[in-house]
């Protein structure tokens, strides 16, 4: 980007962000706001009008690119889910994504007699790389001609929208993987039934020892929350009880020997239903078992008259993802009836 724009995309990320770096008062937003329109006015020729728009507008499209694509992964940087279980990454459009995953067989002590040096021998450290595979997403939106030329619409909040829409897009396929899950599992790792509390220890144990490492159990909200239903009130600490009148589920003082996290909700598209299941707690090893890979940059295009038949600024982004489960450790499923 030329760099005489491109500070133009720092003052609109710390809009977004409510980090405004280059003004201190408590005014802002409000001037970060006028900023923005000034800067965007300057690139069309000083005025916002149709023809100045169809002059300029690749050089608008190249600042909301160079905004949105940092952004789309700093998302989850606030997240507790996402920085938790969730490894996040960037690359060129081509690049050969690369996630090293360890071999989960740990080396074994054996007996022998003796007076030798020649027993069979084990390899340390054995890894291998996964690539996930990536796919394209867009967002297509449109808004008036007219109410755009007179900035009804600002560029700020019409990128918080799109930016917004893919991160619901990832929350959909964070579901969608751990819908998936569970497949392939040991019959010894799988539990159904009414909830019950040393079924779920029994399945932390299981994950822990196989694993030797830390777990967490994750699961909705409503999942969570039968973690706290299934203690007796008489025996539950205080820091529990007002964890549990706060947020209305426990995740730190849980009473299970870990600690539980939420898995971030989502709608199946163009329904109310949501997308993850609401019946199910995953004991995963505590680890970054989810990965995310942004291929390239985002990209924006405006749809020409002849694509959209009307007076209206019709502009599609698109980026390139993929999202999936990549571990050799084993986790458990626990469906509660």
């Amino acid at each position: 980007m030329n760099k005489d724009l491109s500070y133009v995309s720092t003052l609109m990320k710390d809009a977004c962000t409510n980090r405004v770096a280059m003004f201190s008062n408590e005014n802002a937003a409000k001037h970060a706001d006028e900023a923005i329109r000034k800067a965007h006015l300057d690139i069309l020729g000083g005025e916002l009008t149709y023809q100045s728009w169809r002059n300029n507008k690749n050089q608008i499209f190249t600042i909301w690119e160079d905004f949105l694509s940092p952004t789309l992964p700093e998302a989850w940087k606030t997240s507790p889910f996402y920085k938790r279980l969730c490894e996040v990454r960037n690359g060129v459009i081509g690049e050969k994504n690369a996630f090293a995953v360890k071999d989960k067989s740990y080396l074994v002590a054996a007996k022998f007699s003796g007076g030798t040096w020649d027993v069979e021998r084990q390899k340390i450290g054995r890894a291998k790389d996964i690539a996930i595979d990536t796919e394209w997403s867009y967002i297509n939106c449109y808004e008036e001609l007219d109410r755009f030329l007179k900035g009804y619409t600002t560029t700020v909040e019409m990128l918080n929208e799109v930016k917004e829409g893919f991160a619901v897009d990832m929350d959909n396929r964070i579901a969608t993987v751990f819908n998936g899950m569970g497949a392939y599992l040991p019959a010894e790792f799988v539990q159904s039934g009414t909830y019950n509390k040393d079924t779920l220890i029994d399945l932390i144990r299981l994950v822990r020892t196989a694993n030797r490492k830390n777990v967490v159990v994750a699961g909705s909200q409503r999942a969570v929350s039968k973690i706290a239903d299934g203690t007796n009130a008489n025996w539950i600490s205080n820091a529990a009880k007002d964890e549990l009148a706060t947020n209305g589920i426990v995740v730190r003082n849980t009473g299970i020997g870990c600690d539980a996290i939420v898995i971030p909700d989502s709608f199946v598209p163009y329904t109310y239903d949501f997308a993850g299941a609401d019946d199910t707690l995953y004991v995963l090893p505590d680890e970054q078992l989810i990965k995310i890979f942004y291929e390239g940059d985002v990209r924006a295009k405006e749809n020409s008259e002849q694509e959209n038949h009307d007076q209206t600024i019709d502009i599609q982004f698109q980026h390139k993802v993929g999202v999936e489960l990549v571990t050799s450790n084993l986790f458990a499923k626990y469906t509660i009836a």
